[in-house]
């Protein structure tokens, strides 16, 4: 009776997992004006945020007088200009794009005479 059980118990399992797999491979996926609306909404996100720093505290922030610093950019300005090991300025920089936890790449503005 015990074994009956055991193999009844089994079937039952691997139905409802197989069922559970079938159903998963069948979900609707997002279509691409859909996936682009959403990239745009989130551009939108961002600029408002941005543009709500900017007003809170009183950020004199143009696009004219500060460049975008990548990842990327500031890897190869450190690698320039000597690329010491322990270089806590270049640490403390980094950090920002380790942070994780963004939705996208984070960004980092330099004013011209600062970078």
């Amino acid at each position: 009776m015990k074994k009956i059980f055991y193999i009844l118990s089994v079937f039952i399992l691997c139905v409802s997992i197989q069922h559970v797999v079938h159903s998963q491979s069948d979900a609707p996926e997002l279509s691409s004006d859909c996936l682009e609306e959403r990239k745009v909404r989130d551009e939108k996100h961002v600029k408002n945020i941005i543009q709500d720093i900017k007003s809170t505290f009183n950020l004199n922030i143009d696009e004219h007088s500060f460049w975008e610093v990548s990842k990327r950019d500031l890897e190869a300005a450190h690698l320039m200009y000597g690329g010491k090991e322990n270089d806590s300025y270049y640490n403390s920089l980094t950090k920002i794009y380790d942070s994780g936890g963004f939705s996208e790449q984070p960004s980092l503005f330099v004013r011209a005479q600062e970078a």
